[in-house]
């Protein structure tokens, strides 16, 4: 206990330091307070309800509509959306969110929790809720494959928790089996129109997470996301207690309670209309009824840090995250890049900032995203920068993308010099979380100047 005494002190002064130096975002305290005292967690005090939120892709954008909804409501919510989302960060969270005596300023917290820190996490944190958005392939290199980061989640989440689940996602949705006593899941029909995709490189549910037989799919959205069956045993994807039946540019229908239920879209892209289903059955858990949920819903916009659209003459400009090293997010970007109307160029500015100091990053992850969906005669160009850029252009070579459609750059200013607005319509900009500021500083103002110009 004396070891906690001094790393609570000494995080709640480097916290205090920081914020008058007006560096906010910065897990540095949490480190502090956890080198010195290992199990900090164990001892600082924790708000009364509990949001934890996981998953592969989609973790961020579930908790910032979580977020805007309890805040909306009234209440006063403590997150860990100014650090980071693993131990270090989520320690200067709670360090930020309790008195000098240790007491609880907030009565309800929101955390996003990084998958392969659950198990620093949720040994001394138990949930109230847990949100599972999905688990792909991610970061070959730390977590090696879903299946061992669906284990390390598994072991260590607290059984009296409550889980949401996706439905869709034969790996996410056993989290919790024969374990925790409530779970509810969140699932999305074949909405009309749809097109599954036959071209998707990865699929992790080939084969039953039981018995090891074929999966059956009856119907795959993409990857391992649908409905399936076990061809010898009786596992399958579990029916959604929150089912979306139809969704548009405007409005979603949601079946649950044995009555459908509308709500408008935040955004229409398929895996944040899964984001927004798992938002609605958290809120309906928690009491709110559906008119309620759809104020809420009405007034949450997706942050212009994960996506920005304006216009730029006559031409739309595109900007949208991804997670580097992520072919699942990769490929999802390449298939919106696809199915939009009019003819299209995609710029990536996908390299991890940090590997410019010494250029290590693994380019294995690019093997595995669907770049083949850019083999499509409504894209004309594809630019592509940073210290990868040449071994990106030789994995879509391999997808058959013609060479002469592709630009290379070592700088995003090399590239904008390059750009190409004539027979486009879109312009689809995909950068990785480290590029930000450098699209916003860098990249968008000199596409304005060039059509100033």
């Amino acid at each position: 206990m004396f070891r906690f005494i001094i790393a609570f002190i000494a995080g709640k002064a480097a916290k205090t330091v920081l914020r008058l130096l007006g560096r906010r975002a910065t897990h540095f305290p949490g480190k502090l307070a956890v080198k010195i005292c290992p199990d900090f967690l164990k001892y600082i005090g924790k708000p009364e309800n509990i949001i934890c939120v996981t998953g592969t892709n989609g973790k961020t954008s579930t908790c910032n509509m979580i977020e805007d909804s309890l805040r909306q409501d009234g209440l006063k919510v403590l997150d860990n959306s100014f650090g980071s989302n693993t131990l270090a960060g989520i320690s200067a969270t709670l360090t930020d969110g309790v008195n000098i005596f240790n007491r609880p300023k907030y009565k309800n917290l929101v955390l996003e929790v990084d998958e392969r820190s659950s198990l620093h996490i949720y040994k001394y944190i138990t949930p109230t809720w847990f949100i599972c958005t999905n688990l792909f392939r991610d970061s070959v290199m730390r977590n090696a494959h879903a299946e061992y980061i669906f284990s390390m989640i598994n072991d260590y989440l607290p059984k009296e928790t409550k889980l949401i689940l996706n439905a869709d996602d034969i790996i996410s949705s056993r989290l919790g089996s024969g374990k925790n006593e409530k779970r509810v899941f969140f699932g999305v029909d074949k909405l009309e129109g749809e097109q599954t995709e036959d071209y998707n490189i990865i699929n992790d549910g080939r084969s039953c997470p039981e018995c090891g037989a074929e999966m059956i799919f009856d119907f795959k959205r993409y990857h391992h996301i649908g409905r399936a069956h076990c061809s010898e045993c009786s596992v399958k994807t579990p029916e959604p207690d929150y089912r979306v039946v139809r969704a548009d540019g405007e409005n979603m229908t949601v079946v649950y309670g044995g009555n459908e239920h509308t709500f408008p879209v935040i955004n229409s892209a398929i895996f944040n209309i899964y984001n927004e289903a798992a938002v609605i059955a958290l809120l309906d858990q928690c009491g709110y009824d559906d008119k309620k949920i759809a104020d809420f819903m009405s007034n949450i916009h997706i942050t212009s840090t994960r996506y920005n659209e304006i216009k730029v003459g006559d031409t739309d400009v595109v900007c949208t995250m991804l997670k580097g090293y992520n072919p699942i997010a990769c490929s999802r970007n390449c298939h919106t890049a696809k199915i939009r109307p009019g003819n299209k160029s995609v710029f990536f500015m996908v390299d991890d900032i940090h590997n410019e100091q010494d250029d290590s990053e693994s380019v294995t992850w690019h093997y595995e995203a669907d770049y083949e969906a850019l083999c499509d005669e409504s894209v004309k160009h594809i630019y592509i920068s940073g210290p990868r850029a040449v071994d990106v252009k030789y994995r879509m070579l391999l997808a058959d993308i013609p060479e002469d459609k592709i630009t290379v750059g070592r700088y995003e200013k090399d590239i904008v010099e390059k750009l190409d607005f004539s027979d486009i319509d879109t312009l689809m900009i995909f950068y990785d979380m480290h590029r930000y500021d450098r699209l916003v500083n860098e990249v968008e103002p000199s596409i304005a100047a060039k059509f100033a110009s």
